[in-house]
Parts: C-alpha cells; structure tokens; sequence
C-alpha cells in the first residue's frame, strides 16, 4: 500500500501540472490578488458605493468590504457622481433578491440566466475607476451579468486615510480555498477517473483490495491538503505577517481536512459518471465559497438563502478560523454542522460502497 500511496502523489499531485496549479499555486495567486486589491484602499481612502434599490443580500456582500468603504443609498445617481457624494453606483433590478435566488438555484444548468445590474462610475476620478473594477468583480463572480455607463463629468474630492487588515481577514478564507481545491476536485476526480477508466480493476485484479485503494486516496488527499496549507501559512507569514498559533487553529484546520475529504466521498457517491461530477463540483465549490462567507457578510443574509448559510460547513469553518485570529465570531458550535456533514457523506458512501469502488 506504501508503493500504490507513492504512485499516486507522484502522478496525480506532482507531475499532473494542473493539480499542481489548482492545488498548490493558485491560492496563493488568489490571496496575492484579493490582498493587491483591496488591501490597500481601505487604508488609503474613504470611498462611497451608491446603491438604487433594494437587496439584503447585496447589503451582506458590501458590508464585509474594508472599512475606507462606505455604502450609501442615492436617488440622483448622475448629480450623486458628478459632485463626487459618491465613487460608484449600482443600479439593482426590481425584486434582486428573488432573482438572484432563482439564478443561483439553477447555475449549472442550460435555465441559468445571469442577473443583469448596472455599474455606473466617473472615468474622470481614478478611485471611481478602481472602485468601479472592484466592484464589477465582485458581482461577475456571482454569475451577475455588469453593465457599465461612463459619461459622468464629475468634480474632484479629497480623501481621508483609514486602516484595515484585509490580509488577515481573509487569510483563513483563502486557506480553505486550498483544501476545498483537494476535496472538491482532486480527490474525487482522480476515484471517477480511476473508476471509468478501469484503473480500478486492475488495482483490484492484483494482491490489493478496495479499502488499500481508498485508503491510499484519502491519505493522498491530506497529505495535498497539508502541503497547500502550509504553502498558504508560510506564505500569509512572510508577506503580510499573519501569525497562526496554538492547538485551536490547527483543530479547525483538520477538521476542515475531515469535512471535505468526506464531501469528496458523498459526490462520488451521488455522481457516478465523471462528466456529473464535474458540474456538481463547481456548484458545490461556488455554493460553500459565496454562501460560506469567505469573501462578504452571510449572516445577516435573507431567506431562503438563509437555509443554505446554516448549512453550509464552510461557514462554520471559515468563522471558527477567523475567530482563532482575534476577529469576532458571529456562530457557535462551530464543528456541529461540518461533523454531521461528515457523518452523513460516510454513511452514504458506506451505503454505496460496491457501486463506488466497482466492487463485482
């Protein structure tokens, strides 16, 4: 089983260049990218984002940006930009909410249709334009379709200094990313790939049997989950002087490893063939990141989106790390949802076993 453990880390983690990039290299772009984006402008300015209409759930995204941003209501959007009262203004549709809702629901699918919402910014004010990427950002990775309007004249303002950590904020968002890339995608990409190209039964025609093989993969697969954390840990360290200690955080962080190692479990469970698993693990990927709070506010979300934050193991995780960092906690029991979670994902792939592991 040593050799078969061996076998795989080297073909599927270290010579495979994608997992190398998605498990290893990416995070830490990522991390690198979110923090050149918005680590700096909450310390440097004090910006206003203009909201028309209503949405609780935009609400939760804008109130976990820095704290040099503010969010604000208008009713002139053009005067409000021209005079400088606010940086950028998002137009909302009737109903966001429940539009938003329904696109989520159906992501994935040939009914997806983006929500359409409006940016508008002043090209004149450098800020506006930074701003006005930012945000449009922020919307197209929740599937919202941004349309932009730049003839505004405006009239210059000056800005006030404030200070936010942003690079420790989302430290711990970032470090699930990298597990989530292991459990997601990986681990149970490698079992379907295994199992519908008969690697499987030529495993199992030898002196090995199915648990040496299941074994081999999850002990892989956190093997790949340590290696990219540490990265992330090392890397968080060195740039931007996050500092991580004590048993509670390296508990979180393993019972993270244990959540989504068993998630991968449940999904080859459910999904037999790879090109299912495929498109489940996207929605499950962008599920636990946007409904988690990795990078805004859920808590205050409406429902029914509601349902799918406290269900979510993410949120949980996410929450338990950051308050292992000195930030406010806003849930308890923190390792309820994920253990049942886990709980659930082993005893329906227990259930599934022969089917699974091509057990004839």
């Amino acid at each position: 089983m040593k050799a078969l453990i061996v076998s795989i880390l080297k073909n599927d983690y270290f010579r495979d260049k994608g997992a190398i990039f998605w498990n290893f290299l990416f995070p830490l772009l990522l991390y690198l990218i979110l923090v050149s984006i918005f680590g700096n402008m909450g310390s440097n300015m004090n910006l206003k984002i203009g909201v028309v209409g209503k949405s609780e759930t935009l609400e939760s995204v804008l109130r976990s940006l820095p704290s040099g941003i503010e969010v604000v209501e208008v009713k002139d959007v053009e005067q409000d930009l021209k005079y400088g009262k606010v940086d950028v203004c998002i137009v909302l549709p009737e109903s966001f909410d429940f539009i938003f809702t329904r696109a989520l629901l159906l992501s994935r699918t040939k009914l997806s249709v983006p929500v359409e919402v409006e940016v508008l910014y002043a090209p004149e004010r450098r800020e506006s334009v930074i701003l006005a990427n930012v945000v449009a950002n922020i919307l197209e990775s929740l599937d919202l379709y941004i349309r932009k309007a730049s003839e505004v004249k405006v009239e210059y303002r000056r800005k006030e200094k404030q200070d936010f950590n942003y690079s420790h904020y989302v430290f711990p968002a970032i470090l699930l990313v990298g597990v989530m890339s292991v459990g997601l995608f990986t681990v149970p990409y490698q079992i379907a790939l295994h199992r519908e190209q008969g690697v499987m039964k030529r495993f199992f025609a030898s002196h090995l049997k199915s648990y040496h093989y299941l074994i081999s993969t999850i002990t892989c697969g956190f093997f790949a989950m340590v290696i990219s954390s540490s990265l992330i840990i090392v890397f968080a360290k060195i740039l931007y002087g996050v500092s991580v200690s004590g048993s509670s955080f390296l508990i979180g962080t393993v019972i993270s490893f244990l959540t989504f190692l068993s998630v991968s479990l449940l999904m080859v469970s459910l999904f037999k063939s790879f090109s299912a698993l495929n498109a489940a693990s996207q929605v499950f990927n962008q599920v636990f990141m946007f409904m988690g709070g990795f990078y805004f506010d859920v808590s205050n979300i409406s429902w029914p989106l509601k349902a799918i934050v406290v269900g979510n193991p993410a949120t949980y995780l996410v929450d338990y790390l950051r308050g292992c960092l000195g930030y406010k906690m806003a849930y308890t029991n923190h390792f309820l949802v994920p253990i049942l979670w886990i709980v659930v994902s082993l005893v329906l792939f227990s259930l599934n076993w022969r089917r699974v592991m091509v057990v004839e």
